[in-house]
């Protein structure tokens, strides 16, 4: 069985715990075992936390050899993204400038993760403090994208490690942030599901930051299930939570009402791209969805306002981390050392303006949803390309990052939530993305209809 335990949803492997036909301890050490093996140049894994882990594996078998099981995921190994503290351990934000950082107390959702009985593996890799959507690392390596195995391709960023962790089979699941798409990116690349929770939905405490306005927390996983599971950890809900988790059964296809935006997101796609994503509404318009396309303005305006304005979100990236980058740049890749200095040149005049203007936009955005029905999108407008064309021109990084983050920051700028699923492959064989919007606070909603839609998208 233990041959099948990569390949198995974290659920499952809950509920073989449970059952007790699978121990803990075996399953951790599995893991851990093929980390080793897998990851010797450490791009998948900057770190594991191994004895931490085996520690709380022997855990969770007593509790499960007395009935005790404090979730359903209680003794399932997942890997956490180096922006999460981990008490005694280095948290580097995927930076050689924070390398000797030492976490004195876990982040508040890896506390609420051990607390119901999940393992820690270890830390996976990133781009440079998550400033980046490619998830190339050039300074502590870039895990390639496990799907081509003639060219090295991107993982998707900032999340990469924590991509490739669950896609080759090094962790059950995995716990990212997304600030532009950092999730749902390299989820859609390594054909996972990822969300992006409602800001302000999961706590940020010891989650290093980027963005104040927009940094969030959330699952990289096999299927929907496991992301709402997870998602119910990480709120609190489970392991000594209140709440129950989402209900996911009860959705029916054939009254879901959704909407193509008719702005900039289906635009320039990549032709394979293009035509997976187009395949993907049509297999749900014929399992019965009502599927029309709806002028969507407040994306071009949120465009506007960013390109008016500045990223204001690099001004908040700047006063987190100005320290940490002048007193030691040459430690910081050029690219990601100039987008964040880029923000030492706003005013706080256009930032407010920008977070002004964005914030109207995005009510009216959320009434649009709540009239015209969810909104479906390609979550890339295009596929993972090679990491040497990217390593070896600037030029081609910067334009490649902005043509990779014009659809997922969308969602992140108008303060929506977000879902990726599956639903196919371009024509490198990479998997790609259909991307689900909603307005804030939705999350259980975007989480019932992708499960109700997965096995759809999935008969590609």
């Amino acid at each position: 069985m233990s041959d099948d335990w990569q390949r198995m949803s974290a659920l499952a492997l809950g509920n073989g715990i449970g059952s007790g036909a699978i121990d803990p301890r075996a399953l951790t050490a599995y893991f851990l075992e093929r980390i080793e093996a897998a990851d010797r140049d450490h791009a998948i894994y900057l770190r594991l936390t191994a004895a931490r882990a085996r520690a709380e594996a022997e855990a969770a078998h007593a509790r499960a050899a007395k009935g005790m099981r404090r979730s359903p995921l209680d003794g399932v190994p997942i890997s956490w993204k180096d922006l999460f503290d981990s008490a005694g351990d280095v948290t580097s934000h995927g930076t050689p400038a924070l390398a000797e950082r030492v976490a004195t107390r876990d982040a508040a959702v890896l506390a609420r993760a051990t607390r119901a009985g999940l393992v820690c593996l270890g830390k996976t890799n990133q781009s440079e403090f998550a400033f980046s959507i490619l998830g190339l690392n050039p300074q502590l390596g870039t895990p390639p994208n496990p799907f081509d195995e003639s060219t090295a391709r991107l993982p998707g960023g900032s999340s990469s490690g924590a991509a490739v962790s669950v896609s080759r089979g090094l962790a059950a699941a995995a716990i990212g942030s997304d600030t532009g798409g950092s999730v749902r990116v390299p989820a859609a690349w390594n054909g996972l599901v990822g969300l992006k929770t409602s800001f302000g939905r999961l706590p940020l405490d010891g989650a290093l930051g980027l963005s104040t306005s927009m940094d969030t927390v959330g699952p990289l996983s096999r299927d929907v299930a496991d992301a709402a599971a997870l998602f119910a950890v990480l709120d609190g809900r489970v392991g000594g939570g209140t709440r129950p988790a989402p209900d996911l059964a009860g959705v029916a296809l054939d009254r879901a009402r959704f909407a193509l935006p008719a702005t900039i997101v289906w635009e320039s796609l990549d032709p394979a791209v293009e035509a997976t994503t187009r395949g993907a509404v049509e297999r749900l318009r014929g399992a019965g969805c009502i599927i029309e396309e709806a002028p969507v303005p407040e994306f071009g305006t949120a465009e506007d306002l960013v390109g008016r304005y500045g990223p204001y979100h690099a001004a908040e990236c700047y006063a987190l981390w100005h320290d940490a980058i002048e007193t030691r740049p040459n430690l910081v890749y050029t690219p990601i050392l100039e987008r964040i200095r880029s923000g030492g040149h706003l005013s706080a005049l256009d930032s407010e303006r920008a977070k002004q203007g964005l914030a109207e936009a995005a009510a009216r955005l959320h009434a649009r949803i709540r009239r015209a029905g969810v909104l479906l999108l390609p979550t890339t407008a295009i596929g993972a390309p090679p990491i040497a064309a990217l390593e070896a021109d600037i030029e081609t990084y910067r334009a490649t990052n902005v043509a990779i983050l014009r659809n997922t920051r969308l969602a992140n700028y108008l303060g929506c939530c977000a879902l990726t699923l599956p639903c196919g492959h371009d024509g490198n064989g990479v998997p790609t993305g259909l991307m689900l919007m909603a307005p804030p606070g939705e999350d259980e909603r975007l989480l019932r209809l992708g499960y109700a839609m997965e096995p759809v998208l999935a008969a590609a």
